[in-house]
C-alpha cells in the first residue's frame, strides 16, 4: 500500500485576524456527541499582523499635513467608533443563512466551502457574517481549533428557514453561549464542505444524522448523506471515523448498511425477489433502498464512504507546544497508522464490498449488483488536495483515484458484456472450424462443396440421392454429354444425308 505524506498545515492567508482568540485556549468536549439534529465541523489556521513600529520610517513622502482619521484605515478605528460597512451581497448572506440553519455551526472556512465554493478565498463568507452579525441574525458560538465558530439567532433562523423548501430538515437553535463544541460534529461539517467544494451535491443535497434501522439490529445512523438524482454521484452515506473506534466496530456499520439494503420493499414479493437475485440489477427492484435514495448510476448497493481523521488528545498542562518539523512527523504517523486501519477494515469486510463470481466459463468480471461499494479517505487528504483530487481508495482495489472512477466498476457488467461478445464470437468461429471440418468434397477433383452446392447435396440426399460431384464436374459432365449428344445427331444427319443421296441417285430410279 502507498503511503501518502502528509504537509504540515500551513497558514490560511484569506483568514481574518479577528476570527482568532488572543489569550484563550479552545475548548472541546469528549469524545462523540452526535447533535440529532444537525452536524458541524471546522479545521483552523493562524494569521499573524506584523507589529508596529513606534515611529514611522520615512520613505521621502511630503509630511501630512492633516490629522488622521479613523476613515483612513478602518482596521485602527477607535474603540467605539460605528465599524464600517461590509460589502457582502444578498444571495451570499442568503447562503451563509442556509449552510447555517442546515448544519447549525461552523467557521468562516466550512461556511466558505457549503455557501460559497466558488469563490477564491473566504472573505465573502467573512463579510457575510458580520453584516448578518450587524442584523442580529448570528453571533459567534465560542472558538473551535483557533477560529470563532457562527450560529444563527432566532432572527436569523426564522429567516432561514423561510429560505428552504416545506420539510427541509433544520437544525435546533442554539441558545446561549457554547462551553464547548463536538469535535465529531466539526469534521462532518468539514467533509460536507470538501464534497461541496470539489462538485458532488450542496448544502441542501446533504443530511446529517439520517437513521438506517434493521428488525433486530441496532439502528444506523450515517453521519452525512448525499442525495443528488442526476447528477455523477447521485447518493453517497458517509461515515466520519475519529479513530475512538474498534475495526470490528467499523466492520458492524458496514455490516448493517448490507443487512439495510438487502431489505424487501413494501409488499414485494419474496419468491420473485429471490429469483431476481441472480438477473442483474433486476435485484434492486424488490429492495426498500430504492425507495428512499435514488439509482446510484452503478452496480450494487449505496456507496458508503469512510473518513478517518486521527483522534486528537489534550495536551497536559505545561507541555511544550510542538514545532512545525514535529507537527510533520506527527501528522505523517496519524496519516500511517489511518492507512493501516483502513487495511484491516478492508480485510474484516471483505464478505460485504466483495463481489460474486459469475457461474460461466471464461468469465472474470466480478458480480457487483450485491456487493456493497466502500471508498475511503481522511480529512487530512481532503483538506491537503480537496475531494476532487484522486484521494479516495476503493476496497479491493490498489492505488487512489477521484470519487467518480473509485466508485466506477470497470470490471462488473461493461467487463461482463466484452467477455461474453468475446465468447460468443469465439464460439462462432469454434462453430464455423467444426462445419468446414465436416465440409464435403467432390469425389472426382476432391475439392470441397461451395455452401450453395452442400445445400443442394442435403436437399437430393434427402430426395433421391447425390452424384457427390461438385458444381465444376457437374457442369463438365453436363458439357461432355452435351456435346456427346451433338456428336450424335451430326452423326445421325450425316448418316441420314447419305442415306438419302444414294436412295435418290439414277441408276437406282431405273
Amino acid at each position: 500500500m502507498t503511503t501518502t505524506s502528509l504537509a504540515a498545515p500551513g497558514p490560511d492567508d484569506g483568514d481574518q485576524a479577528a476570527d482568532h482568540p488572543t489569550g484563550r485556549a479552545a475548548k472541546a468536549s469528549p469524545g462523540r456527541d452526535k447533535d440529532p439534529h444537525g452536524a458541524s465541523s471546522d479545521t483552523s489556521a493562524r494569521t499573524s499582523t506584523a507589529p508596529r513600529g513606534e515611529k514611522p520610517v520615512s520613505a521621502g513622502q511630503r509630511p501630512r499635513t492633516r490629522v488622521r482619521r479613523s476613515g483612513d484605515n478602518p482596521s485602527t478605528a477607535a474603540p467605539g467608533s460605528p465599524r464600517r460597512k461590509q460589502r457582502a451581497t444578498g444571495p451570499a448572506r442568503a447562503r451563509v443563512m442556509v449552510a447555517l440553519v442546515l448544519f447549525q455551526r461552523a467557521t468562516g472556512r466550512e461556511l466558505w466551502h457549503l455557501a460559497l465554493p466558488g469563490q477564491a478565498c473566504d472573505k465573502a463568507t467573512r463579510d457575510a457574517l458580520l453584516d448578518l452579525q450587524e442584523a442580529g441574525k448570528a453571533r459567534p458560538d465560542g472558538w473551535a481549533r483557533g477560529r470563532k465558530l457562527w450560529c444563527l439567532t432566532k432572527a436569523g433562523h426564522k429567516e432561514a428557514a423561510r429560505l428552504l423548501p416545506p420539510g427541509t430538515k433544520l437544525s435546533t437553535v442554539r441558545e446561549g453561549e457554547s462551553a464547548g463544541y463536538d469535535e465529531h460534529a466539526l469534521d462532518v461539517t468539514a467533509t460536507a464542505g470538501h464534497l461541496t467544494r470539489a462538485g458532488h451535491g450542496s448544502p441542501l443535497t446533504l443530511t446529517t444524522e439520517v437513521r438506517h434501522a434493521v428488525p433486530g439490529r441496532t439502528a444506523r445512523y450515517a453521519d452525512l448523506v448525499l442525495r443528488d438524482p442526476g447528477a455523477k454521484v447521485p447518493v453517497l452515506l458517509v461515515e466520519v471515523d475519529r479513530d475512538n473506534e474498534t475495526v470490528g466496530q467499523l466492520v458492524e456499520k458496514l455490516a448493517i448498511y448490507t443487512a439495510w439494503c438487502e431489505l424487501l420493499a413494501k409488499g414485494a414479493d419474496k419468491t420473485r425477489a429471490k429469483a431476481a437475485r441472480y438477473d442483474g440489477a433486476a435485484v434492486h427492484d424488490h429492495r426498500h433502498w430504492r425507495t428512499v435514495y435514488p439509482p446510484t448510476g452503478h452496480e450494487g448497493y449505496p456507496p458508503v464512504a469512510l473518513v478517518l481523521v486521527p483522534g486528537r488528545k489534550r495536551d497536559r498542562p505545561g507541555t511544550k507546544p510542538l514545532t512545525p518539523e514535529q507537527q510533520a512527523a506527527k501528522a505523517e504517523r496519524d496519516h500511517e497508522r489511518l492507512l493501516r486501519r483502513l487495511d484491516a477494515v478492508e480485510a474484516g469486510s471483505a464478505a460485504f464490498w466483495s463481489p460474486r463470481p459469475y457461474p460461466f466459463a471464461g468469465v472474470t468480471a466480478g458480480n457487483y449488483h450485491l456487493a456493497l461499494p466502500v471508498v475511503a479517505t481522511t480529512l487530512q487528504l481532503l483538506d491537503d488536495k480537496g475531494a476532487a483530487a484522486p484521494v479516495w481508495r476503493r476496497f479491493g482495489r490498489d492505488g487512489w483515484h477521484t470519487l467518480t472512477s473509485a466508485l466506477d466498476n470497470p470490471d462488473g457488467d461493461r467487463l461482463l458484456a466484452v467477455e461474453r461478445q468475446a465468447a460468443a464470437a469465439a464460439r462462432r468461429a469454434r462453430e464455423e472450424a467444426e462445419r468446414e471440418g465436416s465440409r464435403p468434397s467432390c469425389t472426382r477433383c476432391t475439392l470441397p462443396f461451395s455452401d450453395e452446392r452442400w445445400a443442394d447435396r442435403e436437399r437430393a440426399r434427402a430426395a433421391w440421392g447425390d452424384d457427390g460431384l461438385c458444381a465444376g464436374c457437374r457442369q463438365a459432365d453436363a458439357d461432355r454429354k452435351a456435346r456427346e449428344a451433338a456428336e450424335r445427331e451430326r452423326a445421325a444427319a450425316e448418316a441420314a444425308a447419305a442415306e438419302a443421296k444414294r436412295t435418290g441417285s439414277w441408276w437406282r430410279r431405273s
